[in-house]
């Protein structure tokens, strides 16, 4: 059953939850994305009114918190894919449900022999065999170096948060088919884009990231508005009280919004929010910067 429409809802959500890239930020390689001065107006206008926003991505920590920050969030950020969830202003980590050593073991014995590039993320850090195109690329995306550490099978010793691998899309897809076939439901394996494949705990999601922190702050699902455009947001947007799908996301993120806004090149996000009935201000003050 859909949520009641926004536009005649008079209760204001208590929450709202945001992934960041492809909902707040545009995917540009050169890694010139930037969050637009209305999204920043929009955010701080909703916290004036007590409506918190949430960043709810695939990203590190350290890569998230930049933008929560120019947002003016210091509260909790869900990152690697609700893997993780810790306090921007204090820096205290509240929930972690990383890879076992053994299984990120298993997915390293599967991907190294085929000589994919893969990331290995550890304690917010993020180690690779070598320097590679797509290494490379991924840096100027997330901003984050990475640590060149060798055969990463050799380095892990401790749980690793996510494991991710990059290559051309075609091989993505065939490499996503392969994974899945062989973890099913041990691992949880995602499309995050084109090129990009990420893999993490199968009970870490961007939907139970949510209700941990909803169990902490008091919040429930039907106080929630979610916004995504990809794989990993589908369930997000389904246990939420209200998703919102980015226009161009696919289908199966669609079937499981309620309701499709612009795209994040045309400012979707801010617009929709600005357009409800409970929005504190249809105009947010133009004076405040990033």
């Amino acid at each position: 059953m859909l949520a009641p429409d926004l536009e005649s809802r008079r209760a204001a959500p208590r929450v709202i939850a945001a992934d960041l890239d492809g909902t707040l930020l545009p995917l540009l390689l050169d890694g010139t994305q930037a969050l637009t001065p209305l999204t920043v107006r929009t955010v701080r206008a909703l916290d004036r009114a007590g409506i918190g926003t949430i960043l709810v991505t695939g990203r590190m920590f350290r890569s998230a918190a930049r933008y929560a920050r120019d947002l003016g969030l210091d509260g909790p950020v869900a990152a690697y894919q609700g893997a993780l969830i810790r306090e921007v202003g204090t820096g205290r980590l509240l929930h972690h449900d990383p890879l076992s050593v053994e299984l990120a073991l298993e997915v390293l014995s599967l991907l190294e022999p085929l000589g994919h590039p893969v990331n290995l993320y550890i304690e917010d850090e993020l180690y690779v065999a070598r320097r590679t195109e797509e290494v490379e690329r991924y840096e100027r995306l997330s901003g984050m170096k990475p640590n060149v550490v060798g055969t990463l099978s050799s380095f892990l010793d401790r749980p690793a948060t996510k494991i991710g691998v990059g290559g051309d899309p075609a091989v993505i897809d065939e490499l996503l088919a392969r994974l899945q076939a062989h973890f099913g439901r041990r691992l949880i394996v995602v499309k995050t884009w084109p090129f990009f494949l990420e893999m993490t705990s199968p009970t870490a999601t961007k939907a139970r990231a949510l209700q941990i922190l909803g169990e902490r702050l008091g919040f429930a699902a039907r106080d929630v508005l979610a916004f995504g455009d990809s794989y990993n947001d589908a369930d997000m947007l389904a246990w939420a009280g209200t998703g919102v799908a980015m226009r161009g996301a696919p289908p199966q993120v669609v079937a499981a919004a309620d309701f499709v806004c612009d795209p994040v090149e045309e400012d979707g996000f801010a617009h929709y929010l600005m357009s409800q009935p409970w929005f504190p201000a249809k105009e947010p003050p133009a004076e405040e910067a990033i």
